[in-house]
């Protein structure tokens, strides 16, 4: 029981950091879409855009390898 618990809240984990992850490239992708419409600088904007959603899709795939490499070699074991 215990460990189907540690299990489903691993997996709610993983899932929020996804959500997040796509949350905030959508987000971004509305600033450098709201930056063109009013002629704004697109330089500051598209930047750290760039680099936000490179951190955050990376650690949300870590952590994908991590939480599904675990468990896979935990099956194993047993």
């Amino acid at each position: 029981m215990k460990d189907r618990t540690v299990y489903y809240i691993q997996l709610l984990t993983l899932s929020f950091n996804w959500i997040l992850a796509i949350s905030v490239t959508l987000w971004f992708i509305n600033l450098v879409v709201v930056a063109n419409q009013v002629k704004d600088t697109q330089t500051a904007s598209l930047w750290i855009s760039i680099f936000a959603i490179t951190v955050f899709w990376i650690l949300a795939g870590v952590l994908s390898y991590v939480f599904f490499s675990l468990h896979k070699y935990a099956d194993e074991a047993d």
